[in-house]
């Protein structure tokens, strides 16, 4: 009877050591066929770029008086990488200034899909789900994006989309089915 035991713990400790060794076994590039050399970076790379973001200015928004500037820009650095710089751009509009005399008007509830590009123009494509607001709000909405967007030099026109097609309006108020070509100053009634 220990004759057998002794076997099986030695089968045991033989394929124990069998399945330890070939765990650890790296591969060598002489394992590799040739051309598939994969180099993985431990973390994406990220691009960084100073960016002119355009936010609401909270006195004017708060009391209406029309001598005030509408919006005022706010320095940032903005982080992409893994989607555009324009892309980017808008998802910090979204955020929020960092001056707590600013503020966005982008409606917390709007969900951006993407930002593609194409000739100069940029397609912020937003979801309709959460999409809504007043006059104000929607004017608001399209002035940051378009001037923070046009600010980057490398954008000539800002098409607004819903679901990936061109839309009358963002949020019932604002003709948006036409590219915006410039800066906008600011809509009036």
């Amino acid at each position: 009877m220990k004759k057998y035991i002794s076997i099986f713990l030695v089968i045991v400790m033989v394929l124990s050591l069998a399945a330890c060794s070939s765990f650890d076994k790296k591969p060598s590039k002489t394992d590799e066929k040739p051309g598939t050399d994969v180099i993985v970076e431990p973390s994406p790379k990220t691009d960084e770029k100073e960016a002119a973001l355009y936010f609401a200015n909270k006195k004017y928004v708060e009391t209406g008086d029309e001598k005030l500037e509408k919006l005022i820009s706010e320095k940032r650095i903005v982080k992409y990488g893994d989607i555009s710089l324009e892309e980017a751009v808008v998802r910090e509009l979204m955020k929020g200034p960092e001056s707590s005399e600013l503020a966005t008007e982008i409606p917390s509830s709007a969900k951006l899909i993407s930002v593609e590009l194409a000739d100069g123009t940029a397609f912020v494509n937003f979801a309709q789900e959460g999409l809504y607001g007043g006059s104000l709000q929607e004017t608001f909405t399209i002035s940051q994006i378009v001037n923070s967007l046009m600010e980057l030099g490398s954008i000539k026109r800002v098409q607004f989309m819903i679901d990936g097609k061109k839309a009358e309006t963002l949020m019932g108020h604002i003709y948006t089915m036409g590219a915006f070509e410039e800066k906008v100053e600011f809509f009036t009634d």
